[in-house]
């Protein structure tokens, strides 16, 4: 067992008769760790680097350099578009955002910060005595930012997931750490998109797992989650 202080309160990794949705870490880690090897990329919002169960991984943390994919650059909220900063600036939207054409609809809330929540459940530091154990403790997480205010546009998260893999993006130089495995804790309602078919049948080919949420609706499987070839994983809480 780790000894990170918040662990006792991660009872959706712990083996809990009276949480049914906890994913029982614990006999995995019998087996395994984890791999020192191993690339998870979270294609989400971003990342805070400075995170003290995070970091750099030149600095001794968990996190590669990324990218950021967010090409409308207000959406983006960090100034730009495109570029190789995957740091999360927040996507807070306000009143006087949604009364924008550009965030009409939009639910107005303070920022998510949901790139670094993903990243710290998926991997965050683990049995350094230091706030919560992530899933895998070893190996690298590569921030691959594809969201902004208000979501993303499918042609980002698209560009982000075929650069996670290896694969060549114009305009963008090529990633110099190919993930094993993607990370999508995002989606929308409607059936698997072709593009999406396309993008997730190159990776399957690379042999890359390719893992997405299957949705906070309560209803049938969201895209890519019920696309071909992709692990979606569905919450029981």
């Amino acid at each position: 067992l780790p000894n990170d202080p918040l662990y006792t309160g991660q009872w959706y990794l712990q083996n809990r008769s009276d949480a049914p949705s906890a994913i029982d870490a614990e006999h995995a880690w019998d087996v395994t760790t984890g791999t020192t090897g191993l690339v998870i990329a979270v294609i989400d919002t971003g990342v805070r680097f400075e995170h003290p169960d995070l970091g750099r991984a030149e600095e001794g943390g968990r996190l590669l350099p990324g990218y950021d994919f967010v090409a409308d650059a207000v959406a983006a909220n960090d100034g730009d578009g495109r570029d190789a900063n995957a740091s999360d600036p927040g996507d807070w939207v306000t009143v006087a955002d949604a009364a924008t054409k550009e965030f009409s609809g939009c639910t107005v809330a303070d920022s998510s910060w949901h790139g670094t929540r993903v990243a710290g459940i998926l991997g965050a530091a683990t049995n350094d005595a230091n706030g919560i154990a992530g899933t895998t403790w070893s190996g690298w997480l590569l921030p691959v930012r594809v969201l902004g205010k208000c979501g993303g546009y499918d042609s980002d998260i698209l560009s982000g997931m075929l650069w996670a893999a290896g694969i060549s993006v114009a305009g963008v130089p090529d990633n110099p750490y190919p993930a094993q495995i993607e990370n999508l804790s995002l989606g929308s309602t409607g059936p698997c998109p072709a593009s999406y078919q396309d993008v997730i049948d190159q990776l399957v080919a690379r042999g890359v797992t390719v893992v997405a949420s299957a949705g906070n609706e309560g209803g049938p499987v969201d895209a890519p989650a019920n696309c071909r070839g992709v692990a979606g994983v569905a919450g029981l809480r």
